[in-house]
């Protein structure tokens, strides 16, 4: 028994000295940090808009002395890892970005146009050189999205703010009280739209005049005007959509509408005022618009996405590194199972006594 004692004990006592000598492993004592820039701090209050690049400094703290920027001579010890936690799906790109000699978090949202803010959280981590173990981390927290517009801006006749292009329910009653029973107008660049209003719920009206690569490949002759709504707001009623076609009216004869949707195009008739120059339809949604020269069947299949949506693949990746997350719990587990193995060693050479 007392053997047994000794044996359990000294497995303690490797366990202990292991653990010790990962935590005083490392040369220096290192901290790292992300800075805020721009009036954006990662603390979960910044809200950052699709489709922008943002750029945060990467700050290093040794043996206690204050931190400073990260530059292209520490990626020379030490290697820098960006893993999403949550809601990496709506990030186009998150990773290291080495500009100049300084090291920055560059992060980018992906096409999401959602009525509320999606949260995020991303782990960026300090490893030496070549090594998986962690020396230091930190969290950084935002929100991508957009602002609900401002309330001085509503009226029966709403100029849509490409900025704040939200719209609250609480909003779009205040505008059904002015309107009544008849149509509310919201308008933005090269568009209108006309629609009545009965507890409507809240939309995004985000617009793009983005080229659809897709067709544009496909009909690299054809000339193409593109209005994609990213938000696809929907409603109770049948609203009309009026696009000002005068540019195009006045370089071709004939000019064709059509909606895109999942990858096909589908033609669409529409009212023609050639006077003031625009086409107007029908519809309880919008979504993405394609005004050609060229006629195209009905149908036909094109392929591709809407401009600035989101896949996601490249969320949590080091632009320079790629990584993926799984690194990190390599190197614990490997950690660990070393820990583990120091102990066992210890209690068969006990045994062995």
């Amino acid at each position: 028994m007392k053997k047994l004692f000794a044996c359990i004990l000294a497995a303690l006592a490797a366990l202990s000295l292991t653990a010790t000598a990962f935590a005083e492993g490392g040369e220096a004592a290192v901290t790292l940090s992300v800075a805020g820039a721009d009036g954006l701090e990662l603390d979960g209050s910044a809200l950052l808009h699709p489709g922008e690049e943002y750029r945060f400094p990467i700050m290093l703290k040794e043996n206690g002395e204050e931190a400073r920027p990260m530059t292209v001579e520490d990626m020379e010890s030490y290697d820098i890892k960006v893993t999403a936690k949550s809601g990496g799906s709506v990030m186009a790109e998150a990773g290291r970005l080495e500009s100049g000699r300084q090291q920055y978090l560059s992060v980018t949202p992906g096409g999401y146009f959602g009525v509320s803010s999606q949260s995020v959280q991303y782990t960026v981590s300090l490893h030496k050189k070549g090594g998986s173990s962690v020396l230091s981390e930190c969290s950084v927290r935002w929100k991508v999205g957009y602002p609900a517009m401002d309330d001085g801006k509503l009226g029966a006749s709403t100029e849509i703010d490409p900025a704040a292009p939200v719209l609250t329910r609480e909003q779009l009653a205040a505008i059904q009280k002015i309107t009544g029973d008849k149509q509310a107008s919201f308008v933005g660049s090269g568009w209108q739209y006309d629609v009545r209003l009965l507890d409507q719920a809240a939309v995004n009206f985000h617009t793009s005049a983005a080229n659809i690569k897709a067709i544009s490949d496909k009909y690299p002759d054809a000339d193409f005007r593109f209005l994609t709504f990213g938000g696809k707001p929907a409603f109770d009623f049948s609203g009309r959509l009026t696009l000002d076609v005068s540019e195009m009216l006045e370089e071709h004869d004939d000019i064709y509408l059509y909606r895109y949707l999942d990858g096909v195009l589908y033609s669409l008739g529409y009212q023609l005022d050639e006077e003031n120059g625009t086409l107007s339809i029908q519809t309880k949604q919008l979504g993405s618009y394609a005004v050609s020269n060229v006629k195209i069947p009905n149908g036909t299949v094109v392929g591709g996405s809407v401009p600035g949506s989101s896949s996601g693949s490249n969320a949590g990746s080091d632009k320079e590194n790629p990584v993926t997350g799984g690194a990190d719990l390599t190197g614990i587990a490997l950690a660990l199972g070393l820990v583990s193995l120091t102990g066992a060693a210890a209690v068969v050479k006990c045994r062995r006594k």
